[in-house]
């Protein structure tokens, strides 16, 4: 039934043609004029309510056809729309990185973060720029934000990145607003804690800790992070500072690499030094 319904309503125009056809040979058969008159005035208003009745019935095979074509058009639109605000976001990020660029006096290199490697001790990014980039061992890294890292390794074409979400780092660092000096320490998890700041120096939450001109590893005045938390420990001389990492590392998709390597010779003795204290 439902196929024979859908056969009328898709030739409905021969339909109507037909039953014209045949109507109009049965009033030819009236001989008598007068009853003609009457019978062709229903006969025709029959005709005007049917051809109503059969255009308003929609055309299943039609409606399914520009269904799928809305679909194709809505999947399409919401590509373009994602693209859009994908272009859009990337954008706001080469901007950002390119103000960082124009704010520095030393030659970088702008690189895509290609791959993650974490556990519970350490946090390493590669990038997809290496020694064929001028990029070298020990260089800094860093993004609009903040401080993110060293290289560790390097390839011809890629190198490694160790973040400062690390259970060795040490920073040499200070409070941006007080100038007081301290130093930055990871100790799991997406929290940094400077250590070695006597109670009676003043630091609060909201203050900015920077990199200082101590660091034998990093250029100094380099956004570290946040002061979140000051607890007053007691029985010690320090306090215990909770930091917020500026650089959001969940998020971060491009770096910067300082093309100036650190002192080798001061690194080289410095980190002999932190390792002997480490054994005692």
């Amino acid at each position: 039934m439902f196929r024979f319904i859908e056969l009328i309503v898709r030739f409905k125009e021969y339909v109507i043609l037909a039953a014209l056809i045949v109507m109009s040979i049965a009033l030819m058969s009236f001989g008598n004029a007068a009853k003609l008159g009457g019978f062709r005035t229903i006969i025709i208003g029959t005709i005007g309510v049917l051809q109503s009745v059969v255009a308003s019935v929609p055309n299943l095979l039609t409606i399914t056809s520009e269904n799928a074509a809305l679909r194709d058009l809505t999947y399409r639109l919401n590509q373009e729309l994602i693209n859009t605000r994908k272009s859009i976001t990337e954008n706001q990020r080469f901007r950002e990185l390119l103000a960082v660029k124009d704010s520095v006096e030393y030659p970088v290199v702008t690189s895509k973060i290609v791959g993650r490697t974490m556990d519970k001790t350490r946090y390493y990014l590669t990038i997809n720029a290496g020694k064929k980039d001028s990029i070298q061992e020990s260089m800094a890294v860093v993004n609009y934000r903040g401080l993110v890292g060293y290289v560790f390794s390097t390839s011809d074409h890629y190198a490694i990145v160790q973040t400062i979400l690390d259970r060795n780092t040490r920073i040499a660092s200070r409070v941006e607003r007080t100038r007081v000096s301290g130093i930055v320490a990871w100790d799991g998890g997406d929290g940094l804690w400077l250590k070695n700041v006597p109670k009676t120096d003043t630091v609060v939450v909201g203050d900015i800790v920077v990199t200082s001109s101590y660091s034998s590893r990093y250029p100094s005045d380099i956004v570290i992070g946040r002061v979140m938390e000051v607890r007053d420990e007691p029985n010690t001389l320090f306090s215990k500072i909770r930091l917020e990492a500026a650089v959001q590392f969940p998020t971060i998709e491009y770096v910067l690499v300082r093309r100036q390597q650190p002192d080798p010779e001061r690194l080289m003795i410095e980190e002999m030094l932190e390792k002997k204290m480490q054994k005692k």
